[in-house]
């Protein structure tokens, strides 16, 4: 009896981060540039997410906010450095970072899933000025005073 022989590949996951004023028709374009190279080495994607735009915890590129794409998906260990070589080649694609997920999936086991799109999340709403500290009935500070011990 003939043994079918399985595929066995890795399993990753990829976060990039795109300006956050590149129209959708573009973010389109990066994904299907993106699934053809996945397909290209011999992969298969299983999921894009798009996070929609969020404030980042630091300026990226310059910029405050910037629109997040989660990309997970099969392939052979060199299938990770064409992916990332493609991204550094987009002009609007600004950080990415690529994380190993899983050794030894089944390729042809793994079903491809529908893209999925995540709410938008609430703008910031500006936090309430506050008054200076003497509004509130207290004394300002003063290091000078406090230094030499006079009340």
């Amino acid at each position: 009896m003939a043994e079918i022989q399985k595929r066995l590949v890795r399993e990753y996951e990829t976060t990039y981060l795109i300006k956050p004023e590149t129209p959708d028709e573009q973010v389109e374009e990066i994904k299907e540039r993106l699934r053809a190279v996945v397909s290209r080495e011999g992969g298969k994607v299983i999921r894009f997410t798009n996070q929609g735009r969020r404030k980042t915890a630091f300026p990226v590129a310059k910029l405050q906010k910037a629109l997040y794409i989660h990309c997970l998906y099969l392939g052979k260990p060199g299938l990770v450095a064409e992916f990332e070589r493609n991204l550094k080649m987009l002009d609007v694609v600004t950080k990415f970072e690529s994380i190993r997920v899983a050794d030894d999936i089944d390729l042809d086991a793994r079903q491809v899933e529908a893209d999925v799109v995540v709410a938008p999340v609430e703008e910031e709403r500006p936090r309430p000025e506050f008054g200076e500290r003497g509004e509130r009935g207290e004394e300002p500070f003063d290091p000078v005073a406090d230094d030499r011990g006079e009340e």
